[in-house]
C-alpha cells in the first residue's frame, strides 16, 4: 500500500469504529456490545444486497439470507467489544 502501512490502516479503522460505537451508544443509550452487533449485521446485509445473494444458489449465500438465531451475539461481552 502506498503511503500507509497495513498497521496504520488497521489502527485508524479500529479507532474509527471504536468512536462510532461509543457515539452510537451515547446517542441511543444502548450498550456498546448491542451497537457493535447491529453495525456488523448492517454491514453483512449491505454486502449481501450488493452481491445479490437472493439470486444466488450457493450455500454461503443461503446462510447470509437466513434469519439470525437467538443468542448469536451472546459471546460478545462488554469486556471484548473493543
Amino acid at each position: 500500500m502506498t503511503g500507509w502501512s497495513l498497521g496504520g490502516v488497521t489502527a485508524n479503522s479500529d479507532g474509527g469504529f471504536g468512536r462510532l460505537w461509543e457515539m452510537a451508544a451515547e446517542t441511543t443509550g444502548l450498550d456498546p456490545v448491542t451497537i457493535k452487533a447491529f453495525l456488523a449485521l448492517g454491514m453483512l446485509l449491505n454486502n449481501g444486497a450488493a452481491l445479490q445473494v437472493a439470486e444466488l444458489d450457493e450455500p454461503w449465500a443461503e446462510r447470509v439470507r437466513n434469519r439470525i438465531r437467538p443468542g448469536l451475539f451472546d459471546h460478545i461481552t462488554t469486556g471484548s467489544h473493543r
